[in-house]
């Protein structure tokens, strides 16, 4: 099991950027070239962020992620799967181990009903997939991965009722079927989606880009689209002491790729060790429409309201 959902929040991953370290000294980093910053001009940097944004458009044309995005079932993030309430906490530090690691032993019987149901979205649009009983959905559950720090604890399930759970994915919130599972040492369930593996995608999906361009300054989420869909509002990272930034963009048929630039301020002088989250805008030749975002550093799309990547 890789991180979990609390309450539709998924645990793993931060949903807001995670301050990066920086080294006490010349502050800012290079300005590069980009559009609708706050300031800044264009420079060389430029064409390595279109070489890198057309690699990008590439491999996701050919991956089983643009595949499904529209029609299929594409869930935002690793942990989408398992859902624990809200302020779930841990007596002690071997709990948490044994629960990151999927440790988990039966100690009772499960049932052996079927389970029914179907993917359900917000716009009432459904889709069917296998679902999984209980104690197939124990054995997705129960990853048994080597814990953090040995020795490894292990949790105990005495039973499971049908329920479901609600996720993210590329199409918006969607509801799925799950088995609920009581933990003896625990005073609260966790929930996995009955859904085998085979029937989702799971972003960040493997994209075979050449490590090269991850270089290329990128975003980390998409927070507006204008009511025209000319302009798009990232997300970015910049040092403390950088004056100047704001954000690139590459248009495709199918496509949009953004990315980031910051600089100037004073080169001289020691910078707090921290970086700041800043605001950039982007304007499109034509209305987003139907095109997929695409942050240009991984290669991963971006979904309105959806997760902040670190």
């Amino acid at each position: 099991m890789v991180g979990c959902r609390a309450d539709g929040v998924t645990v793993s991953r931060g949903i807001v950027f995670v301050l990066l370290a920086l080294a006490l000294a010349a502050c800012g980093s290079q300005p590069s070239a980009g559009n609708a910053g706050q300031g800044g001009t264009e420079s060389a940097n430029s064409a390595t962020f279109t070489a890198r944004a057309r690699q990008v458009v590439a491999q996701w044309q050919v991956s089983p992620a643009a595949r499904a995005w529209r029609t299929g079932l594409v869930l935002l993030g690793p942990g989408e799967l398992t859902s624990i309430p809200r302020n779930a906490g841990f007596a002690n530090q071997p709990q948490k181990d044994a629960f990151g690691s999927g440790r988990f032993r039966l100690a009772g019987v499960l049932p052996q009903q079927a389970l029914h149901g179907r993917v359900r979205w917000a716009d009432g649009s459904t889709q069917a997939v296998p679902l999984l009983g209980a104690q197939a959905a124990f054995r997705q559950l129960a990853a048994n991965q080597a814990c953090a720090v040995p020795p490894c604890g292990q949790l105990t399930i005495t039973s499971a009722r049908p329920a479901t759970v609600t996720v993210d994915t590329s199409q918006g919130p969607a509801v799925i079927p799950a088995w609920r599972f009581t933990m003896a040492e625990l005073g609260w369930p966790v929930t996995e989606a009955a859904v085998a593996s085979g029937n989702f995608i799971t972003l960040p999906d493997p994209f075979p880009l050449p490590p090269a361009g991850r270089d290329v300054p990128g975003v980390g989420g998409l927070t507006a689209v204008s009511a025209d869909g000319r302009t798009l509002t990232v997300q970015i990272t910049t040092g403390a002491c950088d004056t100047t930034w704001g954000g690139r963009v590459y248009q495709a048929g199918s496509a949009v790729v953004v990315g980031s630039w910051s600089g100037g301020g004073d080169y001289g002088q020691a910078c707090p060790a921290m970086a700041l989250i800043r605001s950039a805008q982007v304007t499109l030749a034509r209305p987003l429409g139907s095109r997929i975002v695409l942050d240009v550093a991984s290669g991963e799309p971006l979904v309105l309201g959806g997760p902040v990547r670190e």
